[in-house]
């Protein structure tokens, strides 16, 4: 079983850790398939709220609760308790990923942390992550404080102007509609001023 503690410590807390130190690092891989995983895991479940529970976060914190629980009680006890050590790491990781499972579900239902609404972007400024080709949708990231979002734009520039905008260009947004922003780019010369 030390085996399985083991690995259930080195994968939870790997993921885990990779998650912290992506967000320390300022670096992020986004992957929109337009899927949404909330309803389709209502649709196959029927709504139950073992979907709910079995998300990915979840599980890695189940693992890593696990993990960090079984290791150190074998460490403790000397491997003496095999049984009970099991019992109190399963316990220790379900209850782990409950707990955040019903934390995040709380945090979604209520919208914390979430803008106050696609208006509170017009007027921030950005850097544009993916080129907005002429008349085409690129990428944009956004800061806000201490937050960032990312979200899909589209350049607004004045007529004759070169509708290309290339990625690393600095941006502000004009206007958000339908959750893509029109952005503008920023002239150097403002920038240095």
């Amino acid at each position: 079983m030390l085996a399985a503690y083991i690995f259930s410590l080195v994968v939870g807390g790997g993921l885990l850790a990779l998650n912290l130190f992506g967000d320390f690092l300022d670096s992020d891989v986004d992957a929109d398939a337009g899927i949404d995983l909330d309803g389709d895991a209502d649709a196959i479940s029927g709504g139950s709220e073992i979907a709910k529970l079995l998300s990915l976060r979840s599980l890695v914190y189940a693992l890593f609760g696990f993990g960090g629980a079984g290791l150190v009680l074998h460490l403790i006890w000397a491997g003496a308790q095999p049984v009970l050590t099991a019992l109190i790491a399963g316990g220790m990781g379900l209850g782990s990923g409950a707990l955040v499972s019903t934390v995040f579900g709380y945090l979604k239902r209520t919208e914390a942390g979430e803008i106050q609404g696609e208006r509170a972007l017009v007027g921030l400024s950005g850097k544009i992550v993916m080129a907005i080709g002429d008349g085409e949708t690129g990428a944009v990231r956004i800061r806000s404080g201490e937050r960032q979002y990312q979200m899909r734009a589209r350049a607004d520039l004045p007529s004759g102007a070169a509708r290309a905008l290339e990625a690393g260009r600095a941006i502000v947004v004009v206007d958000v509609k339908d959750g893509v922003a029109l952005v503008t780019p920023i002239e150097n010369k403002l920038l240095e001023d």
